[in-house]
């Protein structure tokens, strides 16, 4: 019943990423041709927590086997959604966490660094986001997600507790209008 259960919520969502994705385009032109990614609606910023870490004791710990598998799952449950930056922290556990999408999609991870503290971390992230005209993905940090969320116009958020893992919150940034936000789940 519970592999039911997560079957349709994948396929809920994956339903949902597309006519969102779809809903992004550009009206068609009768005799211009439209870059779809530069002339986007609505943005799409995908944000996830870390995948698990290990216990290893260390600040900067990897991936433990759970959160490898995690890591993973992001390639499936967004397939439908067509990105144009990976996003991640100083830290390898974000890192690890897109590594997989990254390499299917042969994308570039852009490190929005942490070393000037947090208040610099948000505002690199959201320049990072606002200076694409595409979907974003970003692997944040259980303090930072909801920090990034409320920087990029959403709603507060819940914070996420220590052994939270697998949201995935799905701001949509429209150009005029009212941002609007999803939070779901992946992986196992």
């Amino acid at each position: 019943m519970k592999t039911k259960i997560k079957a349709i919520k994948a396929n809920v969502l994956a339903m949902l990423l597309f006519s969102i994705s779809l809903s992004c385009i550009a009206q068609p032109n009768n005799a211009l041709e439209i870059d779809a990614k530069s002339n986007a609606l609505t943005k799409i910023v995908v944000l996830v927590r870390h995948a698990e870490k290990r216990d290893d004791g260390s600040r900067n710990p990897a991936l433990s086997e759970a959160g490898q598998q995690r890591a993973k799952a992001l390639i499936g449950t967004l397939q439908q959604v067509e990105l144009s930056q990976l996003i991640a922290s100083n830290y390898q556990r974000t890192q690890l966490t897109l590594d997989p999408i990254a390499s299917q999609r042969a994308l570039p991870l852009i490190i929005a660094d942490t070393q000037l503290g947090l208040d610099a971390h948000i505002a690199s992230i959201v320049t990072l986001v606002n200076q694409t005209s595409g979907n974003s993905l970003i692997a944040g940090h259980s303090n930072t997600v909801p920090l990034i969320i409320k920087a990029l116009g959403g709603p507060k958020t819940p914070p996420i507790e220590e052994s939270q893992y697998g949201t995935l919150y799905l701001l949509s940034i429209p150009k005029e209008g009212k941002i609007s936000l999803i939070q779901t789940h992946f992986g196992k």
